[in-house]
């Protein structure tokens, strides 16, 4: 039971948006799936750079061959080692939208994170704050080049893409619109806590309460003002206490995420009061199938952080996975194993739904 438990805490730490072994996965030489670019191309693919203050930034800038000046979509990927083609589990999941999204009319800016890929800064001291400012700077680039309406510009953020993705459009003015794929409505630390009753639910009650209460301290303890090794002091000493009280195991594997800038961020960041100052229109959608943003949690806090917008829509979408792909249970374990890449369905719903928000503008 103590073996299981620690299994059980470190995936949940490492699911909030995506798992640490999706990237070492994705890396892996897979054969090329059927909804991947390939030439001949209808639309002309640049790379491109720009900067955000010291930092190059590089990525990849599709545009349709048809005069411009066009609308633009920036797109946002979620948490991890990403690079611009969403390269995960053999798949190349923000290649393929923007592909659709290109073909749809929107010249479409998807860029290598800071610190992978060509993008230069540093990977391991970024959070979702540092995150947002990078796509501001996409943002500033595309309304400086005379081929894109400034007016036209909309964001589509995956997972913590969507987080960041509501981090900008809550400050920036003049989004065209912002999509949230399998953003969540959810905090991220209740959204661990639910994965915990969930996944201990067979557990007697005074264990999982046993669980849970050390799962806030650490949280708190992560969050907590002072020094970034100060709140590391307070968190091994937390997972110490558990040990030599009741024989909990712990490993610095399991301590690694909480310790980290980008984890003490995102434990602060509330996605519903972020949504609430979005005056853009704003499409939310979620996957029945998702084992990562779930559901059955997130759609109501979506649908309650957004009530105010007129123009936001919020969208359960069946059979669909945290990537968007129809999958037989929505496990991770699955998704190398799917021949799509993303529903048809998915894109023609952010497609058709981008269009008509940029229609007249």
């Amino acid at each position: 039971m103590k073996t299981r438990s620690l299994h059980l805490l470190r995936l949940a730490c490492f699911l909030v948006l995506v798992a640490a072994a999706w990237f070492a996965y994705a890396r892996l030489q897979l054969p090329a799936h059927p909804q991947t670019p390939s030439g001949p191309l209808p639309y002309a693919v640049q790379q491109v750079e720009y900067d955000n203050d010291s930092i190059g930034l590089e990525g990849t800038l599709t545009v349709p061959r048809t005069p411009g000046p066009h609308p633009a979509v920036v797109l946002i990927p979620g948490s991890g080692e990403v690079d611009r083609d969403g390269s995960l589990f053999g798949h190349q999941f923000y290649a393929v939208l923007a592909d659709d999204l290109t073909r749809r009319g929107f010249a479409v800016l998807r860029s290598d994170k800071r610190g992978i890929g060509r993008s230069r800064g540093e990977f391991a001291r970024a959070t979702s704050l540092d995150f947002a400012s990078d796509i501001q700077a996409g943002l500033a680039f595309l309304r400086g080049r005379p081929d894109i309406d400034p007016e036209r510009i909309g964001l589509i953020g995956h997972s913590e893409g969507g987080l960041v993705g509501s981090i900008v459009a809550a400050k920036a003015p003049g989004i065209a619109f912002l999509v949230l794929m399998a953003g969540n409505g959810v905090p991220a630390d209740e959204m661990l806590l639910a994965r915990t009753r969930r996944q201990l639910a067979q557990e007697p009650a005074a264990y999982l309460a046993r669980e849970l209460a050390l799962q806030k301290a650490v949280f708190a303890a992560a969050t907590a003002p002072g020094s970034e090794a100060g709140r590391a002091a307070k968190v091994r000493a937390l997972y110490r206490s558990a040990s030599s009280q009741y024989g909990r195991p712990y490993s610095e594997d399991e301590l690694a995420p909480f310790l980290t800038p980008w984890m003490h961020t995102l434990l602060k960041i509330d996605p519903q009061a972020l949504l609430r100052q979005a005056a853009c229109p704003v499409l939310a959608l979620v996957g029945d199938k998702d084992e990562v943003v779930t559901a059955a949690d997130n759609i109501p806090a979506l649908r309650q952080a957004l009530a105010a917008n007129p123009r936001a829509r919020v969208e359960r979408l069946p059979g669909l996975n945290h990537f968007f792909q129809t999958a037989p249970t929505g496990a991770l374990s699955e998704v190398a194993g799917i021949e799509e890449t993303m529903s048809p369905r998915a894109l023609a719903l952010i497609g058709n739904w981008a269009v008509q928000q940029t229609q007249g503008r």
